[in-house]
């Protein structure tokens, strides 16, 4: 049996839903991560305690296979940035206080991303959009 990438996806989505429920870690549904797996491409806005980002996934623009965090609502208490689920690490250098969009990052084959946030004001409060 072929292993597509929207099994693969919706593999992920099932383990994240499972992993960030046993940590209590990010706000992301488990219908959200089957909605980014079944579509793949799109936005999608989540937030916590004031701190609010938009994740962009493209699949069919010259940012083939990319994902980005857009900060919508920063505080001041607020840390933006992709995270990388593979290396358990940080894009581009680090969650950042900065409300500017951080660029594109590369999520083809073999990556799992997710555009997450930090509320620094009420415990490090963790939100994340979807896994792609």
């Amino acid at each position: 049996m072929r292993f597509t990438r929207t099994r693969k996806r919706a593999a992920a989505a099932v383990i994240a839903a499972v992993a960030m429920a046993g940590i209590g870690m990010g706000t992301a549904t488990s219908a959200q991560a089957s909605q980014a797996s079944q579509s793949a491409e799109g936005s999608w806005a989540f937030g916590t305690g004031g701190c609010a980002a938009i994740e962009n996934i493209a699949l069919g623009s010259k940012y083939h296979d990319y994902m980005e965090i857009l900060p919508t609502q920063n505080p001041g208490h607020c840390l933006f940035g992709v995270f990388n689920r593979n290396t358990w690490s940080w894009m581009g250098g680090g969650a950042s206080s900065s409300s500017a969009e951080q660029g594109w990052f590369y999520d083809g084959p073999g990556e799992s991303l997710e555009a997450c946030l930090i509320d620094t004001a009420h415990n490090n409060t963790w939100a994340c959009g979807p896994i792609n």
